[in-house]
Order: structure tokens, then C-alpha cells, then sequence
């Protein structure tokens, strides 16, 4: 939190948490924010272990990122509210803890070893060339706000749990006779002819007079009711935009280069390597300690003892840091060390590390040429980001009270936009985005007509909006869906028709059993189909989902039917005989895909019981 602070800490609502921060640091001190009372922090108690506010609360963030990665802007704000989130979320904390509590009782471990690997080959900690970048890993994990210890104690949880799931799921099994009943249903095959019946040439000669459309207007109003639309006046401040206005002269870059000069040259990068001895195993740090003490090469004793699997085979060489890549206890005891010269044992959360400084170098600054166009974005980003706060406590104060935005927006010279009639979620642009939106069509904007509060995209980013028209919900006039009415007349009586026809046509078959004659003497094609299975691909899929859906047919005799089609029309379709899939059929690749695809239905219902089971079974509090 406090290195997004730092990196975003000219914003105007960044200096505002600062502000809050410094005066919790002022009556509490820092130990505020890392030593917590237990039971204050209690959100949940599983058989005697807690669940912390603070587990939770990363739960939630974590929740809200998935979500906006996924959705974007589209989520609607309250769906991000932490009251919305905070129930499931610790449903979910409670049935992982339940879990992980019977997978410990019942011994299950991961080891250190495998624990490695899983981190090691995971993609997302992985250069550029497919290697395990341990700078990467640190930061990533520093921005998630985790630890090597307690990122992997996370991970080990997981792979516990993961490591229980396919305990019980795969103790599931088939017997012979459900396997039997399986491939008889899943291989059946039918054999049917039918007939497609067009609605096309009967909605020709349908025609519906204005009568009819009134009384189906009249009859179903709630079906034309639009929504309610508002349209607003709105004016946006963003930092990007100021940047654009902004004018820096050469003379500016080059006085703020040479005063950047100073901390470029004193820049002192140093070259680190390390062993890594986790979990603190005495014995082990003596032993690497000894041999360290007895002049054995430091590189070697790395690949032979070291845990860090990102830098043990490179004899524990972790490049350059110009004292900000390791933790801090780490860099202060590399920046205490000459060249060659190895620290005593140094603990951090990852573990106990030798450390030895291979070499040292100073940044060498960069040119001018080199570092022109960087400087003058930063000096307009600067000058912006003071023009974006003293714009915005100016837009604040004139818009309180406006009357309109436009004579607000001719005061700060900026251009006032309209979005122009939209529904509630449906804007588009920025009108899309779920606070604007909340912000839109609340009571202090559409029914007292006020400006809305200042809204804060993101920290540079931010609009205030007024409305300058409202429609409400209200029925629309029958000329405006006069078509529709008549559509959707034409398709019910064009399906009456259909189905008086379909009817007729069964009831012909039943009494003579002729589909050839009776399909010509209707001028339809007859279909017929032998042994058609579930995944046939030439008859019509709704034709083929209903064919299996008849009744079978007793012996001697047919099943009758019709369906419509996504097409609008009517199929009428006679399913003459049903053979059940035979087991001798079958091949060992589809017989062994079946057995799979019944253990994991059985596995995972057998696993949904345990959890259940175990959760019924727990103290929860």
C-alpha cells in the first residue's frame, strides 16, 4: 500500500491518505498498524483457529481485482462494496480452513522440496527466456502483499487441500452395471423420419388489421415500457488531459537534468549473492557457516546447500541492486560488506542468508540527449498533476451551486460535454463506468437537480455531472412499435396454423400410417433417418434434441410429434424404433473416457458430501 502511495503520491487523493496516515503514525505509531488485539481482529473461528479482519480483508481485494480484471467497468459499484463481498468471501475462508484442518489432522504434508518446484514453474514468476526470475518473484509478490514466507505458507495450504480433493474425489468408482446403463443411453441410436412444416408461406397470407394491434397494445403495455433515461451535462479533469496543455522549455529540462544529476551519480549499485537456508535449520547454517569459515568457495557451497532454487545453480548470484531489490535487513547488511568479503548469518522472512558483495559499481549518469524527453514528462506530469489539484478544488466550489456547467467549465477553460439520453448501466464511454452511472440517476441528481459530488475515477481522474433531461419509465406509443406488434401477431397465428396443420397431419398418420403420401399431399419433403445418435450432425439439432426426448415407442408401434425450430417453423417428427448402445460396441478408448468422466462426477459429488460433512461437523463461531 505504501509503495503505491509513493508512486502515485502527487495525486490529489493520495496526498489526502497521506494526510491520514501520518496523523495515525502521530497518536498511535507505527505499531498501530501491525499489532492488532486478537479478538478485535476476529471475523470467524473454525474449530478454535481464527480467521483474521486482515485475512478477509485481502480476500475481498483480491475478490474486487478478479472482478475488475474480468468486467472492467462494467462491474456495477455495489457489486465492489465490501459489504456485498464480505459474506462469501469468508463463507470461503471458513470451508478452506475446514479443509485444511482435515487434511493436517490426516498427516498430509508438502515437502520443501516439491513446494520449491511448484514455485519455481510457475509462469507468472518466470524472464522473459522461460527462467525463474527471483527479482521478478519478490516484487510480485511485494505487490500482492505477501511475503516468501507467507506466500508460501499460502501455497502449501493449497497444494494440501488440492492434495485431499484428489484423496476422496479418486477413491470414487463405477460398477459394472452403472457403466452398462451409461453406454445403453449415452450410444443409443433411433430411427425417425419427419417433415419441416414452413411458417413462411402462411405468414404471407396473414394479415392483421388495426383492431388487433390495439387490443395487443392495450392488452400488454408492460411490454413496451421503456426504461428510464437521463441525459447530463458533464466535465472531466484529468491529469493525461492537463499533460497535453502544458508547455516546458528547453531551459526547464536542462536546470531539472543537472539537479537530477546529483542523486544519478550517487547512485552505488552492488553486485550480491547469496545461500538461503530456509525454515532456520540450525544445523544446516552451522555447517555452511563452517565451511564458509574454512576458505570452501562460496559459489559451490551455494549449489550444494542453498534453497533458493532461482540462484543456487548460478552459485547464488543475484545480480545487480542499487538497494532497493532485497529486503531490508538484507540490503543493509550487502551495503556493510567490501568486495569478496561474506556477512554472517542475516534472517528475513524468506529465511537466513550468507551474503557476499561481488562487486560494486557507480551509476554512471546519462546524458542529457538520453534523458530529455523523460525529464520533460516529468516536469509537464509535475506541472500538471499542481494544476489538477488547483483545478479541482475550483471545480468543487463553482459547481456546488451551479446553475449550469457550462459557465463552470468557461471559468476553469475547459469544454463542457453532453452524453445525451441513456439508461441506467447502458452509457457508453465514461458514461459506462458504474460510479458515474450510480451518480447519474441518484435523487440529489435527477430529483433535486443538483450538480453531483466531485467523482473520482482514479486518482488523476475525476468528473461532476448535472442533468439536463429525464425521461421516466413510460409506455411507448403504438406507432413506435406498431411493427413489432404486428411481427409477433403474425408469428402466434402463423403457429396456430402450424400446429392445427401438425396436428392434422399426426392424426392422418395414426389412421393410415402413409408419411410418404401425406408429406407430398402437404408439399413438404419427408426425412427418414436410421440409427441416428445424440451427436448427429445432419439432421436438425432441434429436430435431434427432441427425437430423444420422445417416449419409446411400444412394440409394433411409433411415437408422435412435433417441436418448433429456431427458424420458425413446425417439425413433425415419428420416431420408429429405439436400439439401446451395445458394450461389445464400444472401444477401449471410449470405454476408458466413460469410466473417467463417471469417477469425476462420482468424485466430485463424493467430495461435495465431505465438505459438507466437515463443515456440518465443525465449530464455527
Amino acid at each position: 500500500m505504501l509503495q503505491n502511495l509513493r508512486d502515485n503520491s502527487r495525486g490529489v487523493i493520495s496526498f489526502i491518505l497521506i494526510g491520514f496516515l501520518v496523523i495515525i503514525f502521530a497518536l498511535t505509531g507505527v505499531e498501530a498498524l501491525f499489532n492488532w488485539d486478537t479478538s478485535a481482529n476476529q471475523a470467524a473461528k473454525v474449530n478454535g483457529e481464527v480467521i483474521t479482519e486482515t485475512d478477509v480483508a485481502r480476500a475481498i481485494g483480491n475478490q474486487k481485482q478478479q472482478m475488475i480484471n474480468t468486467y472492467g467497468d462494467q462491474v456495477p459499484a455495489e457489486f465492489l462494496s465490501d459489504e456485498y463481498l464480505r459474506k462469501p468471501v469468508i463463507e470461503n475462508l471458513v470451508q478452506r480452513k475446514v479443509l485444511f484442518q482435515a487434511a493436517d489432522s490426516s498427516g498430509m504434508v508438502i515437502g520443501d522440496s516439491y513446494l520449491h518446484e511448484q514455485i519455481s514453474n510457475s509462469q507468472q514468476f518466470k524472464s522473459e527466456t522461460g527462467v525463474f526470475d527471483n527479482t521478478r518473484y519478490q516484487q510480485l509478490l511485494r505487490n500482492m502483499g505477501y511475503t516468501h514466507g507467507t506466500y508460501s505458507k499460502l501455497l502449501s495450504e493449497e497444494l494440501v487441500i488440492n492434495q485431499l480433493q484428489s484423496g476422496v474425489s479418486t477413491t470414487a468408482f463405477t460398477t459394472p452395471a452403472q457403466l452398462n446403463d451409461v453406454v445403453a443411453l449415452s450410444f443409443q441410436s433411433r430411427d425417425i423420419s419427419y417433415v419441416i412444416l414452413p411458417s413462411a408461406k402462411i405468414r404471407e397470407g396473414i394479415a392483421i388489421n388495426d383492431g388487433e394491434i390495439q387490443a395487443y397494445y392495450d392488452a400488454n403495455q408492460q411490454l413496451f415500457t421503456s426504461d428510464e433515461q437521463v441525459a447530463v451535462d458533464y466535465i472531466s479533469l484529468s491529469v493525461a488531459e492537463l499533460t497535453k496543455e502544458v508547455s516546458i522549455t528547453e531551459e526547464q529540462v536542462r536546470k531539472q537534468y543537472e539537479q537530477n544529476l546529483a542523486s544519478f551519480v550517487a547512485a552505488t549499485e552492488r553486485h550480491a549473492a547469496h545461500i538461503l537456508i530456509e525454515n532456520n535449520n540450525a544445523e544446516k547454517i552451522k555447517a555452511v557457516g563452517d565451511k564458509l569459515a574454512a576458505g570452501e568457495d562460496f559459489a559451490k557451497l551455494a549449489k550444494d546447500y542453498s534453497d533458493d532454487l532461482g540462484s543456487k545453480e548460478q552459485g547464488g548470484d543475484l545480480g545487480f541492486s542499487k538497494g532497493d531489490a532485497f529486503p531490508a535487513e538484507f540490503e543493509t547488511a550487502l551495503a556493510a560488506l567490501k568486495i569478496g568479503q561474506v556477512s554472517a548469518p542475516v534472517k528475513t522472512d524468506a529465511g537466513t542468508h550468507f551474503i557476499k558483495l561481488l562487486a560494486e559499481k557507480g551509476a554512471e549518469p546519462p546524458s542529457f540527449d538520453e534523458q530529455k524527453a523523460s525529464v520533460e514528462e516529468q516536469l509537464k506530469r509535475a506541472e500538471a498533476e499542481t494544476l489538477f489539484v488547483a483545478q479541482l478544488e475550483k471545480l468543487r466550489d463553482l459547481a456546488y451551486n451551479a446553475e449550469s456547467l457550462a459557465d463552470v467549465a468557461q471559468e476553469l477553460g475547459v469544454k463542457v460535454q453532453n452524453s445525451g439520453l441513456f439508461e441506467r448501466n447502458k452509457g457508453k464511454d465514461l458514461l459506462a463506468n458504474a460510479k458515474v452511472s450510480t451518480a447519474a440517476f441518484s435523487d440529489e441528481v435527477l430529483q433535486e437537480g443538483n450538480s453531483s459530488e466531485v467523482i473520482e475515477i482514479d486518482s488523476s481522474n475525476v468528473v461532476v455531472l448535472k442533468k439536463t433531461d429525464y425521461k421516466p419509465k413510460q409506455v411507448k406509443p403504438i406507432a413506435d412499435v406498431r411493427e413489432q406488434i404486428t411481427n409477433t401477431l403474425k408469428d402466434q397465428k402463423a403457429h396456430s396454423l402450424l400446429n392445427d396443420q401438425a396436428t392434422k397431419l399426426i392424426a392422418d398418420l395414426k389412421a393410415n400410417g402413409k408419411f410418404e403420401e401425406l408429406s407430398k399431399a402437404n408439399g413438404v419433403e419427408l426425412k427418414q433417418v436410421k440409427a441416428i445418435t445424440r451427436s448427429n450432425a445432419e439432421v436438425d439439432a432441434d429436430v435431434l434434441r427432441y427425437a430423444f426426448s420422445m417416449s419409446k415407442p411400444q412394440t409394433g408401434s411409433k411415437s408422435y410429434g412435433s417441436v418448433p425450430t429456431n427458424s420458425g417453423d413446425l417439425a413433425v417428427v415419428v420416431l420408429e424404433a429405439v436400439t439401446a448402445g451395445s458394450f461389445d460396441k464400444v472401444t477401449a478408448e471410449q470405454k476408458t473416457a466413460i469410466v473417467a468422466q463417471l469417477g469425476n462426477i462420482y468424485g466430485r459429488n463424493d467430495f461435495a458430501s465431505y465438505q459438507k460433512f466437515l463443515k456440518d461437523s465443525a465449530e464455527i463461531k
